[in-house]
């Protein structure tokens, strides 16, 4: 961690509302040109950088609790005018998310100018008005994120009445890359049609997309919303839809017709779109990642209300939203009025593309790489997120497999590097048990919900860092919140040293895997020996070894049924441990995965998983069903992640490379033929951009085959 200290800014917000939610400013100044320019700015959640107009960046490297991290950016060569106007939109949220946390919201920020500050917050140079054209009771997009994004451009804009400082904050420096920014345009209008507004009024009480109530996510009342979007969307009633292939530049569009416009390969980012209006109309934008049956536009697949809505005055407009989606697919319908839309494009941004290639002749591998690239790239910006839609959260166990391809695609881990210190900073999280690590973060979880298996990959992944980096210095920064962990776990061990009734949610993979979680969960205590096996190896704890030992060896001695491995052993009336009798194909690899099997050990073991299992077993796109013709029947089947991750880890691990590419392809080539990008699950039920997905190309490159 290093400390950032701005020479002159201090923070600040609206007098009185910095824990109001949704609340958005705008701070303005002039800039001349012709001089070297530096922006120092940060804030509680996100800003938004326009100069002259025009968008510049997003920002800010996301940190956590109680630490904000500074952004430096040079807009020497931005400068195109004598003089410049930038403007930094600032949106305080205030609410608890996956993404951004909640905390008081605040602005602070310095130009400086041939070393001559020329303006800086709560000092001078800056103006402030609030947003009003952005609508602040709004639903959340997800439960996951924040607010949906709802605009009313003919509102006028206010400047606040008074602006103040806020409490002193901790400042670090950003220690991550810098992003560039690309415009990608539309590649087509892919689908037209026409539409009516239906009255589908039977909604939840609570949609996932307004926020679960238990789990104590912030909303704004449903009796305070102004606009029900999550409704409106619901009452688009599609009458007709037509596949076509038409040029996406100027295009009109009658009231109650829409144009579906295709951006493939998947792009994540921020929509932008010049549109005229003749009169008074609402535009109502639907996206999303794939069409359903091939032809409809479910903008609440899995689970977001992926739309935004603007009400435009006649006249001409510009419309980009604040934050960014990701989407291949975007429905634009027109209410109550024709448009004419020029030039769709997306912003695009995430890591800087690494210019890396697959050495093949096999142009399967190719898409699959180049689809692992884009994955990698729209979902590495600050830290490893899942998605870049329906989250962006940073999670653990995810981060392991992410953190491989940014040494791989890159040579360094520096966003690795501020991932895992994120879980350093605070002294302690909320609302979940003293000692425990959140399952994602920056985040926070009010319910109490945390996942006691990824914080075991947090210790796993750290023994891999040092192993990539050198970096002992973190790992020493560690060790005090990586034995709270030991000790947090060391009270749910049994006679066995197994753990048995592990509290949280024990979570194995989204499959049969994680019905067999109690008493005692097998592939959870085999992780468990893998965790204080890396423990050992951090801190030189030889206790720690010994003790993976023990629980191998009980493993071992209680698990197996046959050749295989049983996940699960339940506590008896007797007060023995009694195994359930079923068998997932993920516990089999968690357990070679994590040592407790070896190939030499368990010889019909592998050679089942290697001969018996794999993609073949499961027919396309129909997971979890399996093939009639499939072997072991009783033995449900993996699903992505982690068990198909695990499965081809442990190709590569022991040689099997030719039967690792082919089942790379095998996973992974409808994905990327479909969307460009690499998904969550086996099929389209969840994100179809799934950061821990390009983890393919740490298999490419072990193998030598990236240059």
């Amino acid at each position: 961690m290093h400390d950032y200290s701005f020479k002159k800014a201090i923070p600040v917000w609206a007098d009185g509302r910095e824990k109001e939610m949704n609340v958005w400013l705008a701070f303005t100044t002039k800039v001349p040109c012709g001089k070297h320019t530096i922006l120092s700015v940060t804030g509680s959640s996100a800003y938004n950088i326009r100069i002259n107009g025009e968008f510049f960046a997003f920002g800010p490297a996301r940190c956590a609790h109680g630490f904000y991290r500074v952004d430096e950016l040079d807009l020497t060569f931005s400068l195109s005018q004598k003089e410049n106007e930038i403007t930094i939109t600032v949106a305080g949220y205030n609410c608890n998310s996956f993404y951004h946390l909640d905390q008081p919201s605040f602005f602070c920020a310095e130009i400086i100018s041939d070393g001559e500050i020329i303006a800086a917050s709560g000092k001078s140079g800056f103006s402030c008005r609030e947003v009003s054209q952005h609508e602040q009771k709004a639903e959340r997009y997800s439960y996951q994120r924040t607010f949906a994004e709802i605009y009313n451009l003919g509102a006028e804009e206010k400047p606040v009445p008074k602006i103040t400082k806020t409490a002193p904050k901790h400042f670090i420096a950003r220690d991550c890359p810098y992003t560039t920014y690309e415009r990608i345009p539309a590649k087509k209008v892919a689908f037209t049609g026409n539409f009516h507004i239906g009255d589908h009024r039977a909604v939840l009480k609570y949609p996932r997309q307004i926020g679960y109530p238990y789990f104590s996510y912030k909303i704004y009342p449903l009796s305070e919303v102004k606009t029900d979007i999550h409704l409106l969307a619901r009452n688009i009633d599609t009458d007709s839809i037509a596949a076509c292939d038409i040029s996406p530049e100027n295009v009109k569009i009658k009231n109650c017709e829409f144009a579906i416009y295709n951006i493939s390969p998947e792009v994540s980012g921020m929509f932008s779109v010049r549109v005229k209006a003749e009169k008074p109309v609402q535009l109502l934008f639907l996206f999303d990642e794939v069409m359903r049956d091939g032809k409809r536009l479910d903008y609440r697949r899995f689970g977001t209300t992926n739309a935004l809505l603007w009400r435009i005055p006649a006249g001409e407009h510009i419309l980009e939203s604040f934050e960014p989606y990701s989407a291949s697919y975007i429905g634009i319908y027109p209410i109550d009025g024709d448009v004419e839309i020029e030039n769709f494009n997306m912003i695009y941004f995430g890591a800087d593309d690494p210019k890396r290639e697959l050495i093949s002749d096999d142009n399967d591998l190719k898409k699959i790489f180049e689809a692992a690239v884009q994955t990698y790239r729209q979902n590495t910006f600050t830290l490893y997120m899942d998605c870049p839609s329906r989250e962006r959260a940073g999670w653990l166990c995810d981060s392991f497999f992410t953190g491989r391809v940014e040494k791989a695609l890159t040579g360094k881990s520096d966003i690795e590097h501020n991932f895992l210190e994120n879980f350093l900073l605070p002294p302690s999280f909320e609302c979940i048990p003293d000692g425990m690590l959140p399952m994602c973060y920056p985040a926070d979880h009010y319910n109490g919900t945390f996942i006691p298996n990824w914080a075991m990959f947090y210790v796993i992944e750290l023994g891999e860092y040092l192993h990539r980096t050198g970096d002992a210095s973190l790992i020493s920064e560690a060790k005090e919140k990586v034995y709270k962990l030991l000790h947090w776990f060391e009270k749910y061990e049994n006679e066995y040293s197994l753990l048995e009734k592990l509290d949280g949610w024990i979570f194995v993979e989204w499959s049969k895997s994680n019905e067999l979680t109690q008493d005692v969960n097998f592939p959870t205590n085999m992780l468990y020996a893998m965790m204080l096996r890396s423990v050992a190896t951090l801190y030189g704890d030889e206790a720690a070894r010994k003790k993976a030992d023990v629980i191998e060896k009980a493993i071992n001695k209680l698990s197996p049924i046959g050749m295989f491995y049983c996940d699960n052993a339940v506590r008896g009336d007797d007060g023995k441990l009694h195994l359930s009798g079923k068998i997932t194909e993920t516990c089999q690899y968690y357990a070679f995965f994590c040592g407790t099997a070896t190939p030499e050990k368990n010889p019909d073991l592998w050679k089942a998983l290697l001969y018996d299992f794999g993609p073949q077993r499961v027919p396309r796109n129909n997971w979890p069903n399996l093939r009639d013709d499939a072997k072991h029947k009783n033995v449900y089947p993996s699903n992505a992640f982690i068990g198909d991750y695990l499965r081809l880890e442990l190709l590569f691990r022991f040689g099997e490379h030719e039967k690792l590419l082919d089942n790379i392809k095998g996973y992974f080539l409808d994905m990327a033929i479909t969307t460009g990008t690499l998904w969550e699950n086996e099929s389209t039920a969840g994100s179809c951009n799934h950061g821990f997905a390009s983890h393919v190309i740490y298999w490419f490159d072990k193998m030598g085959m990236i240059k």
